[in-house]
């Protein structure tokens, strides 16, 4: 599909409502700005009102997450005085991600995605206004934690796969940057801003603020968001068959397993963060400069989104998956030199910047899985890498504590790089092979074919 002659109506400024910025998603497309030949803009991606919507509601909604997170943590220690109960509680807004995954995420396919996004919020607006109430016992605010973050699988597998209803091509990989980036923007002011904001307003406050956040982002999606029926094989078969028959596709595929392998590499990756702490002290960096090392990865991975979206064509965005995730790595082995402030920020941040594969690779995967799996698909492969990163962070503590934090940090750099080269290898030989993904409802995304789960 080549550019538009200059019969196409010109694509107006984003001024008018969301329905108007719907039909402007499929002038989009026939104009031609996810051809092969032309990389999206950001001015095309937000001229997509739906997903304009769906990136605030996240963005919104991370924030109050992390200002959850600091609450709890100061509310836990300050009234047990336990390192590790707090732990507990910050494990538990990790912890469920995993079985709710598997269990919850193929509801992303039975129901109609707005609903479930704006019915997820929703009660997730309660339970965050209950963890508000002063003096809850402590075992009510485990079961309040767990409870709100199993509604984060069901709300992200609707999220991600309504993204690739609404966006295609070029553009569908800018839109996953951009939600990328923007969740690391946010962890970056957790990390500036977060105990400040607690401090100042009482964790008390900061719980409502984020039970205030659930309700504006079910408001906003409940506005902005067109209705679209459930697909059309939604609810035909049982849970348990289709989360074994998704589970066979993931596996009978060699592009699904060399995409999710690679991404799993990320349980190296998310070792240095976990031992940012006791590594700056073994090089005696100042405890000044420990949040710096801490936003190093972060930050490395805003600016690796930010060229991998914009300034990379979708071919060479595939080329660079495997190349980039062998070599994450790699900057890390230096950290057993102790670099010192400078050579460590430089380090970390090359390997964020490296390990923005992960934007390809989660483009690639959703790409490769048929629409009415897609909520499943994602409902298993997210926990997965939820599980190698915690397991990443636990072993690498359990291993500084006999090596010590950089040589740890070092050797995890090290496997990284060698697991990551023959999963590069693989990726090219399937790549190579296969160059062009099935994807069974790819008829959707063009205006002269209409998907009938996507509507009218």
């Amino acid at each position: 599909m080549g550019r538009a002659d200059a019969g196409v109506p010109r694509i107006r400024a984003l001024t008018d409502g969301c329905e108007k910025y719907s039909e402007e998603a499929e002038l989009i497309k026939a104009w031609g700005t996810v051809s092969a030949d032309r990389t999206a803009t950001f001015a095309d991606l937000f001229r997509v009102g739906e997903y304009r919507a769906l990136l605030i509601a996240n963005l919104i909604s991370n924030l109050g997450d992390q200002l959850a997170r600091v609450s709890l943590a100061l509310l836990v220690f300050d009234s047990s005085g336990s390192s590790f109960l707090t732990a507990l509680t910050y494990a538990l807004t990790l912890l469920p991600a995993m079985v709710g995954g598997p269990l919850l995420g193929g509801l992303a396919d039975r129901y109609p995605r707005r609903d479930l996004l704006i019915a997820s919020n929703l009660i997730r607006t309660i339970l965050a206004a209950a963890m508000a109430l002063p003096m809850l016992p402590l075992a009510a605010v485990y079961a309040l934690v767990f409870a709100l973050t199993l509604l984060d699988a069901p709300e992200r597998a609707a999220r991600t796969a309504l993204v690739r209803d609404l966006l295609s091509g070029d553009l569908y990989t800018l839109g996953v940057a951009t939600n990328q980036l923007m969740y690391q923007v946010t962890l970056l002011a957790g990390f500036g801003a977060g105990a400040m904001v607690v401090t100042s307003i009482g964790p008390y406050s900061a719980l409502a603020v984020n039970a205030t956040t659930f309700a504006c982002c079910a408001l906003l999606l409940r506005t902005c968001l067109r209705q679209r029926p459930a697909l059309p094989t939604a609810g035909q078969r049982s849970w348990r068959v289709e989360l074994a028959a998704t589970f066979r596709l993931i596996a009978g595929s060699p592009q699904l397993r060399a995409i999710l392998a690679l991404a799993l590499l990320a349980g190296y990756f998310v070792v240095p963060v976990g031992l940012a702490v006791p590594y700056a002290a073994q090089i005696h960096l100042p405890t000044r400069l420990v949040g710096l090392l801490l936003a190093a990865i972060p930050a490395g991975n805003v600016v690796g989104m930010v060229v991998i979206g914009r300034l990379l064509r979708q071919r060479t965005r595939v080329t660079a998956m495997g190349p980039l995730a062998s070599l994450a790595g790699l900057p890390l082995t230096a950290c057993v030199l102790h670099p010192g402030a400078a050579g460590s920020l430089t380090l970390f941040g090359l390997t964020g910047v490296a390990a923005a594969y992960q934007v390809i690779a989660q483009a690639e995967f959703v790409r490769a899985v048929p629409a009415h799996r897609r909520g499943q698909a994602l409902g298993l492969a997210a926990p997965a890498i939820t599980a190698v990163q915690g397991a990443g962070v636990l072993l690498g503590g359990l291993l500084a504590d006999h090596i010590g934090p950089a040589a740890t940090i070092a050797l995890t750099g090290t496997a990284g790089l060698v697991t990551g080269i023959p999963l590069a290898i693989v990726w090219h030989r399937v790549r190579t092979s296969a160059p062009t993904v099935p994807e069974p409802d790819r008829d959707a995304d063009t205006p002269t074919a209409r998907d009938p789960a996507r509507g009218p």
